[in-house]
């Protein structure tokens, strides 16, 4: 099985992992154009079809993957997304 990659770059946007579990992943996003950081959380879902896991698409947002941003404060954010992420990883356990 494929898994994420820990850091790749698209566009102007590098995607760095900074944390994962067997139920989620926070990915830092720094736009070297804009010079914003932001974070992506989402829960870890297995494509069987391609036998990798899959990274959200702009669909998933708001469903099983978010974004936190707070303008220029990461630092924030990073509280926010490392909340949603522990949410997250709890949350399925239990279930």
């Amino acid at each position: 099985m494929k898994e994420l990659k820990l850091k790749y770059q698209k566009g102007t946007k590098t995607y760095t992992q900074i944390r994962s579990s067997c139920r989620a992943y926070i990915y830092e996003v720094k736009d070297s154009e804009t010079v914003h950081i932001y974070y992506e959380v989402f829960e870890r879902r297995y494509n069987r079809r391609f036998d990798c896991i899959s990274y959200p698409t702009n669909k998933a947002f708001g469903f099983w993957a978010w974004c936190c941003s707070r303008g220029k404060d990461h630092q924030m954010a990073l509280r926010a997304a490392l909340k949603r992420f522990e949410f997250l990883s709890k949350q399925k356990e239990a279930a």
